[in-house]
């Protein structure tokens, strides 16, 4: 996965901005200075990384697979105004590691295709700010999944 942009610093030079990301790791590439890119979470791959150039502050925000490149506190995609990528709480990753757990133990494949649908979905909320949402939909998910598990072992025997 590969982006690269150009921005035009204060007195008129261009700078090339590029993102790589492979089996090495993730990599912001400036001027062909290569500085490694870490992820704020170890569920799903959030990264923010602060690019100076003279005239221009740029940031480079990496959440998943969306790579987008603000300058001067705007997007350049679409102009809307940078936000800091906030964290995930912890909750949030310690339950969705729980509930895909369990939904593969008693479900199967399904049950953690299911977990990944709904994961993504919780995670979306968090970044959005609505984590009162995520934990409602984590923690119903977590209850129907050992009713439904312990519903199919009693069936059984």
């Amino acid at each position: 996965m590969e982006r690269v942009w150009t921005v035009t610093d204060s007195m008129g030079n261009p700078h090339q901005i590029m993102f790589k990301k492979g089996f090495g790791g993730a990599k912001c590439i400036v001027d062909g200075d290569t500085y490694k890119m870490k992820s704020k979470n170890w569920v799903i791959w959030m990264a923010d990384h602060q690019i100076s150039i003279p005239g221009a502050e740029c940031n480079l925000v990496v959440i998943g697979n969306k790579i987008r490149l603000a300058v001067n506190g705007t997007y350049l995609e679409d102009g809307t105004p940078y936000e800091p990528i906030r964290n995930i709480p912890t909750w949030l990753n310690v339950l969705v590691g729980i509930n895909a757990v369990i939904a593969v133990l008693m479900f199967g494949m399904i049950g953690l295709a299911i977990a990944v649908l709904l994961d993504l979905l919780t995670y979306k909320l968090s970044l959005s700010q609505k984590n009162g949402i995520a934990l409602v939909i984590q923690i119903v998910f977590l209850v129907v999944v050992l009713v439904g598990g312990i519903g199919i072992i009693m069936s059984a025997a």
